[in-house]
């Protein structure tokens, strides 16, 4: 295998793991052993969190020059595109909501933590992964359009896998998730740059737990507790481990930065 291919097939195979991982995840954690949807939570932020480390590990070299190109407008996109997923929302049909603490613990963990999370899996990884392909080569109007097909094309097939470990999505309607995709990879398309889609999707998450905690028409913050979901777990329990994890996964990501600026210098 000549040096060419072997640096197409290595994000392929990472392509292709992390669909089924990310299908694996939701199905095991959700539909199998019915978490407790905060419980459900620390599984796929820290298999997440370690899997896109490694990937990260394997490439960040190749990646360097992705993360600051045109990163300002990346960021506009991403807020205009989160202003319209929240317009959608909020003209939605509310649910009722938890009261005291509990809410704002939701807003935060099924928020906007769950918001990046997924923003860093469903749309930064497959960005990533199209720059890759692309030998980070973006020269040219034509070039430009190859990209944005290639990070909507894989960015749909890792959304696509990802809900579909859901049971609320497996016999519904696909569209809405399918949408949002569409409108969070926005920032990637029309700048190159996917880290607008933390604020894309953040801002879909945190909307969706002000205005929509139980889900709604959408099935938003999956998975849901239903009549039919076993829930296994303490859900004080899973809010204290949450706090938890959210110091620990701060300073991994720290000295994370950290090392990759140690390495860059």
């Amino acid at each position: 295998m000549s040096p060419r291919s072997q640096a197409t097939a290595g994000p392929l195979i990472w392509l292709a793991s992390g669909a089924a991982l990310f299908f694996v995840v939701p199905f095991v954690g959700a539909d199998v052993l019915g978490l407790q949807p905060d419980l459900y939570y620390l599984v796929y932020f820290t298999v997440a969190l370690a899997w896109f480390g490694a990937f990260l590990a394997s490439y960040g070299t190749q990646l360097r020059d992705l993360w600051p190109l045109n990163l300002a407008w990346s960021l506009v996109v991403g807020a205009v595109a989160g202003v319209g997923v929240a317009a959608v929302v909020f003209g939605s049909d509310a649910t009722g909501h938890p009261e005291g603490w509990r809410w704002w613990f939701e807003i935060g963990w099924r928020g906007l933590v769950y918001g990046s999370v997924d923003a860093l899996i469903l749309f930064v990884f497959p960005a990533a992964v199209a720059y890759l392909l692309m030998h980070g080569d973006r020269a040219g109007a034509r070039r430009k359009v190859g990209y944005a097909g290639l990070v909507l094309a894989l960015s749909l097939l890792m959304s696509a896998s990802y809900h579909l470990g859901y049971p609320e999505y497996r016999d519904a309607d696909m569209r809405s998730p399918l949408v949002g995709t569409v409108m969070a990879d926005s920032a990637a398309v029309l700048t190159g740059n996917p880290v607008g889609a933390f604020i894309t999707h953040g801002t879909a998450h945190v909307s969706a737990a002000v205005h929509q905690s139980e889900g709604g028409p959408t099935k938003m913050l999956p998975p849901q507790e239903t009549a039919d979901y076993a829930s296994h777990g303490n859900s004080d329990l899973a809010a204290g481990l949450a706090g938890v994890w959210v110091l620990l996964a701060a300073g991994a990501v720290t000295a994370l930065v950290r090392r990759q600026r140690a390495t860059n210098a």
